[in-house]
């Protein structure tokens, strides 16, 4: 199709000042919304997508024009136009629907399931932040014996608190190892996290705020102490079952595991928890931080 006429139909079917107002508040927003949804803020994600759909709709309305995916049903489905053409359009219907699909898939396992996961073997849970009543039957359930929780804040948070007192009421040891996502760790950091991770011992439970970047490190070097080979454990850092996007800005964290990645092709040596812990004593490993905070600035 002609841009030009194809942009010429779009202005036929929003010519009233209010149809125009609210596509011109409503695109935008859907816009942010599949920002939003990248960046991991499910909820404003969720109400700008939705939100900005409605205005559109709204204006359609008003105008008594039609709206324009209703436009795009009709020619997949009606016998008009060439055979390409439908199988173009065709093509971006499938596209959008998987698209939907995984949104759909990242807000379910999020907010409906916490991201609760067994993974690598069994006894070894992963999730989200739960609401406390929720943690304790998850531990009564699959029998927890070991609660650690990376989320950086400070003890005298409420929900730190009442989760602490929920895990020891339930004779179940605590660990609290904070980390804040969105920033490279120290090697100190990253030192204390290799101690649990190589004590730990399960049935256990491992969460974050949002059990994907904090969580998926900690299970990436889990893996590896595991037996698992270095592709394996990336796994952990799936996009597809966890939500992880290393494009984001809580991903920052896991930037150590690709820094380690590349020290170790480079030395070619094997990527294992022994040579991680190796590679922080390194200088290269105790000058990566700096390296993130100067290309930052």
């Amino acid at each position: 199709m002609d841009p030009k006429q194809a942009l010429h139909r779009w202005l036929d079917r929003h010519q009233t000042g209010p149809n125009r107002l609210l596509h011109t508040l409503g695109i935008p927003a859907t816009i942010v919304g599949v920002v939003l949804l990248f960046m991991q803020s499910w909820w404003p994600a969720i109400a700008c997508f939705v939100a900005g759909y409605v205005l559109q709709v709204i204006g359609h309305y008003l105008e008594g024009s039609r709206v324009g995916e209703l436009i795009l049903l009709k020619r997949i489905f009606l016998p008009t136009g060439s055979f390409a053409r439908r199988l173009t359009i065709i093509s971006l219907l499938v596209a959008g629907m998987l698209v939907g699909g995984l949104f759909a898939q990242v807000i379910v396992s999020r907010y409906v399931y916490f991201n609760l996961y067994e993974t690598i073997a069994p006894g070894m849970y992963r999730s989200g932040q739960m609401p406390p009543e929720h943690l304790g039957q998850i531990i009564q359930r699959l029998g927890i014996k070991m609660v650690v929780n990376l989320c950086d804040v400070p003890i005298d948070d409420p929900s730190y608190t009442a989760e602490r007192q929920l895990v020891r009421a339930n004779q179940v040891e605590f660990i609290h190892l904070p980390l804040l996502a969105s920033l490279y760790p120290k090697p100190e950091q990253l030192n204390k996290l290799l101690d649990v991770v190589e004590k730990i011992e399960s049935p256990f439970l491992v969460h974050c705020h949002g059990g994907t970047d904090r969580t998926g490190m900690f299970f990436v070097l889990l893996a590896l102490r595991e037996g698992q080979s270095w592709p394996q454990a990336m796994r952990q850092l799936s996009l597809l079952r966890f939500g992880y996007c290393s494009k984001t800005g809580s991903a920052t964290i896991t930037y150590a595991l690709y820094d380690f990645a590349d020290y170790a092709s480079q030395q070619d040596c094997p990527k294992d928890l022994k040579r991680f812990r190796r590679w922080l004593k390194s200088d290269d490993g105790r000058h990566a931080r700096r390296r993130w905070l100067d290309r930052k600035e």
